[in-house]
């Protein structure tokens, strides 16, 4: 695992806390630092041999928001895992992030929905938590042309975006509104306190 933050390095990504504004999204990724590990060390990876994807444009209240749907294949309905990526509401995209969301499609054969959101500080709060709601509603509502199960719903999210899949959790119950029933948060954002040890 060091390889990756060493390769984010050599790379010269700074990191995140020592930049401003646009410089963090110009600068390589984690992902494309993964990506020249494995080019480095040739290691055979081929996720799209596994997992099939599918772009699609999802209705937003500022208009349309991109999403990915993954695929594992199989016969459904599908377990439906909604899924929102990293980034501290402020860089990254469905792209940056796309191995996340391949795990649960292979790991149980789920179809996974990755949603875009508009960034901070361009988009204020709330923007990107209304757009993960908005997004969440609508793949719900829908999820019968996805080949979905609606008695298993998850959100699942890390670091900023987990503040977002906790949020949509909290909004399906308060909106009575299909509620996931289950949510995989990775050190998540879930207070305001950002002088913690664990922060």
């Amino acid at each position: 695992m060091q390889a990756v933050p060493d390769k984010l390095g050599a790379l010269e990504a700074k990191p995140f806390f020592t930049t401003t504004l646009p410089e963090p999204r110009t600068q390589a990724s984690p992902s494309e630092a993964a990506r020249a590990v494995r080019c480095d060390t040739r290691i055979s990876f081929n996720p799209e041999a596994q997992v099939t994807t599918k772009d699609i444009a999802i209705p937003s209240i500022s208009g349309t928001l991109a999403a990915r749907i993954y695929i594992a294949g199989g016969k459904g309905p599908f377990p439906l895992v909604v899924c929102y990526h990293a980034g501290g509401w402020v860089v990254a995209d469905i792209a940056v992030y796309g191995g996340a969301p391949r795990a649960p499609s292979l790991g149980v054969n789920a179809i996974v929905v990755s949603i875009e959101y508009r960034h901070a500080p361009e988009h204020r709060f709330p923007a990107a938590h209304d757009e993960a709601w908005g997004a969440y509603a609508e793949v719900v509502e829908n999820i019968h042309e996805l080949d979905g199960n609606s008695d298993k719903i998850a959100v699942v999210s890390e670091s900023a975006a987990g503040n977002l899949a906790a949020g949509v959790a909290l909004m399906a119950k308060g909106m009575k509104t299909k509620q996931p029933v289950h949510q995989r948060l990775a050190y998540p954002v879930a207070g305001n306190d950002m002088n913690t040890p664990s922060y």
